[in-house]
């Protein structure tokens, strides 16, 4: 399959470039009609003449010239021109026209309200000021397909295999519908389920909060927001789809989504459960936006797909095999003219059974060696609100109140045997730890936003608040046996029951002013207050033989404790945009006065610190000649110790790893400095790179400790000399044609980092002193992606993804390195009949795989499916999940400490049967003309 799914590529690739050989070109310049002024960023796109269907585009450049290349010679075609402010020109060119058009003029658009736009006149793509536009219309997609499918036709966006949605290089955090949320903050629920049918228009913008968008505050444009703007006649009626599968093993997948527009208003449900540990309506579908940062000192990478989004956890523990379940609703209107509200609500249960299997080589020459099982149920509510309400024409208030409710139980068998050197046993424990416990969260921000005049001057005011509550009780069943020359020495037994709750709350006060200070220059000023007040309480109690119960307080394993954290945070920047959008700079500094203040009841101990750091707040950007932009940015973040990092209390969840709270810890500041480069093209070739480096003051690490029978306790410190550089190279190129496209993107990206922590693990045998560790660590990770598409036929898609690891620790001298490789080949084709196949091979490889493993495995799933009724609104699909019994989870991460292998169980292979019908029903718009009265900007 999968050498007929390259020799296919390879024809169609063939056939495009013969094809070629009977094609032409057009070239031209574009100018004002009135000034003679060549026209800069003009959109010169080609039409099919019969049908209107795209054939090419491009934009001119700063000189005011044009090219197009592939142009069918035996056919007539419409050339369309297009530029903000101006009449669209349309030519209908035979097959005896010249390559060059010589100096085409645009005159100036009329401004009447009844000037109508012509759909079929409007240009595939539109640049106004920060903001890219494309219209759906000019990308075509196959029927039923969701707006991922189309976002993947438009150049310089990229989507990953976990549904990551990039633009010109930079994360999309937000897609919004109409300019309202869809479900919250998470894209994948709406590029993976709204029918591209219903898109009229996709909009990609700089990423800015409401205060932001209300007070004209500028943004660093580091992340991108898409708005999803409906067709007229779309916005009026209801559409959805539903499925169910069945299996072989008993699998099962249901899913169901409806949404009921009606002008402004939204509506959508949606319910969905499966046995597949897949977590809703597709793999990884509704993983956080959020971004991920990590300080690990080793690479690994999990598919289980648990997350957590909006303080609701979703996929139970995040291993073995999972059963989950969910449902929610998503609501969205205006009420009158002034006020704006949306409303979301998820309910989530999970269900996991695990077995994990761990060996553990340390570098002193300890061996682990442990088995895991169990059982896990997560059970969750959250409801969201927001509501925007125009006060007057120059005031806003906003209000977005959160709330999430949270049930979990585990119940978790272990057993673990530690050799302290080659037969030599060291330790074995046997434990049962049962877990219940409840989480509450609520949440709120309210914000007031006024603009002062028409020259820019605002002020804002905003007030959070955060309360949060957790209870819980765990009963911890353990027997340990400690050996002397492979003998039994003594014997340890723990049955205990602890008690928790916690609190924690928090108050933010901030307070905004914006102040123009000239036409190019403007000043921000910010002050924020922060107060929270966090209380832990744990009582852990020993079986008591005389009184049947747990009744003996043991104090070593128990604590009271408080902490009441204080910042302030003042800001200042200076903000500079030239005339033409060329240069853009900020300069500015952020102050940081920290107060954390524990106290400990059980001992009666407290300690207050006080932290100050300075952060300057700068960046600037500035656009070359080419169009390329190179900016430079330099900011800091600080980050809280958590309660269970302070709290100064053992957790001995594992006897043979216990785990040490810190009062003393001071808050972690990292420094960030990057220098970018990006140029894009939205019609073909783009590159993106970046450099940074990220030192850390007080960062967060650990002491190990390990006793002489090979029991260790770990204790978070703060250390200095800890950092992180990067550097990023990506480049793009998007190739379209009438009946192909194609897209080429490849990227390398290389970390080096700097880690610190203390530890006697690499000491020989009885000797106990704590010594420095310093190790670093070298990642590279290329990254290569190509796909196709020839007409309805053929979709290929191939990724290429090595990977290499080195990790290097000072103490010892050991030097360890880990190499990865990723294939994956992914094609479908469209057969007559209304048949399809999807074919899907995964290739992966790791070159430090656990003896016994294979290195290199292949996961193959396929597909055979049919659409059939009316507009092929049904489907049937016979799904083959795993079909060499190949797929594995075995992971192996490399560490300063040593090597660590994990072994869970997952889904093997089954077979499936699903069938899925489409939803669409439509109401009538009065007028199928839009006017520019009515919000469209006339070309």
């Amino acid at each position: 399959m999968l050498r007929n799914a390259i020799l296919l590529l390879l024809v169609c690739m063939t056939g495009s470039a013969a094809t070629a050989q009977q094609r032409t070109q057009l070239r031209g310049t574009v100018a004002d009609s009135a000034s003679k002024e060549m026209l800069e960023m003009a959109t010169v796109s080609v039409q099919d003449s019969k049908d209107s269907s795209l054939i090419t585009y491009t934009l001119t450049n700063n000189k005011g010239a044009f090219r197009l290349d592939g142009l069918p010679a035996n056919k007539p075609v419409r050339l369309l021109i297009s530029y903000t402010g101006y009449r669209t020109y349309t030519k209908i060119l035979g097959t005896d026209r010249p390559e060059d058009l010589g100096n085409i003029t645009l005159a100036a658009a009329a401004t009447e309200l009844n000037t109508v736009v012509v759909e079929g006149d409007r240009p595939p793509i539109a640049i106004r000021k920060d903001t890219i536009e494309f219209n759906a219309a000019s990308f075509k997609t196959r029927p039923n397909a969701v707006v991922e499918d189309l976002l993947k036709k438009l150049p310089g966006v990229d989507i990953d295999e976990n549904g990551n949605i990039k633009v010109n290089g930079k994360t999309v955090s937000r897609v919004l519908v109409d300019g309202k949320e869809f479900f919250g903050n998470d894209p994948k629920l709406a590029t993976k389920n709204l029918p591209t049918s219903i898109v009229d228009k996709v909009q990609v913008m700089d990423t800015k909060t409401k205060q932001e968008a209300k007070l004209g505050i500028e943004k660093d444009g580091e992340d991108r927001t898409i708005n999803l703007t409906l067709k007229a006649d779309k916005k009026q009626g209801y559409f959805g789809r539903l499925s169910a599968g069945s299996g072989t093993d008993s699998r099962f997948e249901t899913s169901g989504m409806l949404n009921a527009f009606s002008g402004k208003r939204q509506i959508s449900v949606l319910g969905s459960s499966n046995n597949l540990n897949k977590i809703g309506f597709t793999q990884n579908e509704m993983m956080t936006a959020a971004e991920r940062k990590s300080g690990g000192m080793y690479m690994s990478v999990s598919s289980d797909g648990s997350f957590n989004m909006n303080g609701i956890s979703f996929g139970a523990s995040g291993e073995g095999i999972r059963t989950a379940s969910m449902a929610g609703y998503n609501y969205a209107d205006e009420w009158g003219k002034k006020v704006d509200v949306s409303n979301s609500y998820f309910f989530n249960n999970t269900d996991a059974r695990f077995t994990t299997l761990t060996n553990n080589q340390y570098n002193d020459g300890r061996n682990v060696i442990g088995k895991r099982s169990g059982f896990g149920r997560n059970y969750s509510h959250g409801l969201n609100l927001a509501m925007d309400i125009e006060l007057d024409s120059m005031t806003t208030l906003s209000l977005t109140p959160r709330f999430s409710y949270t049930r979990q139980t585990s119940n978790t068998s272990s057993t673990d045997t530690t050799y302290l050197g080659p037969g030599d046993l060291g330790n074995t424990n046997q434990s049962n730890n049962l877990l219940r416990s409840n989480r509450v969260n609520f949440e709120n921000t309210l914000t007031l936003n006024r603009i002062l005049n028409k020259n820019g001057q605002a002020i804002g005011f905003t007030f959070g608040n955060l309360y949060n509550t957790q209870d819980g009780n765990a009963f911890n069943n353990s027997t340990q046996q400690f050996f002397e020359n492979n003998l039994l020495d003594s014997t340890q037994v723990l049955d205990q029951k602890n008690i928790m709750n916690s609190r924690n709350e928090r108050y933010d006060i901030s307070v905004y002013y914006g102040q123009p200070l000239t036409r190019t220059w403007k000043m921000h000023l910010d002050y924020k207050y922060s107060y929270g007040i966090s209380t832990s309480n744990r009582d852990t109690y020993n079986f008591d033989e005389d009184m049947k119960g747990y009744t003996d307080l043991d104090s070593l394993y128990s604590n009271r404790f408080r902490t009441i954290t204080t910042t302030q945070q003042p800001s200042i920047r200076f903000v500079h945009n030239n005339s033409n959008k060329k240069l853009t700079a900020t300069v500015g500094a952020n102050l940081f006065f920290t107060t954390l203040d524990n106290r400990s009841y059980m001992d009666n101990t407290s300690l207050r610190q006080n932290q100050t750091n300075f952060s300057p707040n700068s960046r600037i950007a500035y656009t070359l000649k080419n169009k390329g932009q190179l900016s430079f940015n330099y900011n800091g973040y600080m980050q809280q110790p958590s309660l269970e990092q302070l709290q100064p209390v053992r957790d001995n969840t594992n006897p043979l790893n216990i785990r040490i709270g810190n009062a003393d810890l001071r808050p972690q500041f990292t420094h960030n400095l990057g220098l970018q480069y990006s140029k894009f093209s939205p019609t073909g070739f783009g590159t993106y790179s970046s450099i940074g480096f990220s030192p850390t003051v007080n960062r967060f690490s650990t002491i190990t400790r390990v006793n002489e029978r090979g029991g260790q306790t770990v204790q978070t410190v703060n250390v200095d000399g800890a950092y992180s550089a990067y550097a990023n190279i990506n480049a793009s190129y998007n190739k379209k044609a009438k009946d192909w496209q194609m897209r080429v993107n490849g990227s390398l990206y290389a970390n080096f980092g700097r880690q610190v922590n203390f530890s006697n693990i690499n000491n020989t045998k009885g000797d106990t002193t704590v010594r420095k560790n310093v190790s670093q660590n070298l990642m590279l990770a290329p990254f290569f992606t190509i796909s196709y598409a020839y007409k309805e036929m053929v979709d290929v898609n191939i990724m290429y993804r090595p990977g290499y690891n080195q990790v290097k620790s000072q103490l010892n001298d050991v030097t360890t390195s880990n190499f990865t490789q990723r294939l994956q080949l992914g094609a479908t084709v469209y057969l007559p009949l209304n048949f399809f196949v999807e074919n899907d091979m995964q290739y992966n490889y790791n070159s430090q795989t656990a003896p016994g493993f294979k290195k290199g495995v292949v996961l193959y799933n396929a597909a055979l499916g049919f659409d059939f009724l009316k507009e092929k609104r049904a489907q049937v699909k016979l799904y083959a999940y795993d079909l060499l019994r190949q797929n594995s989870n075995i992971r192996r991460n490399v560490t300063e400490l040593g090597t660590f292998d994990t072994q869970t169980d997952l889904v093997e292979q089954y077979f499936m049967v699903t069938l899925s019908y489409n939803i669409s029903k439509f109401g009538k718009v009065k007028q199928s003309r839009r006017f520019n009265g009515g919000g469209v900007m006339i070309y």
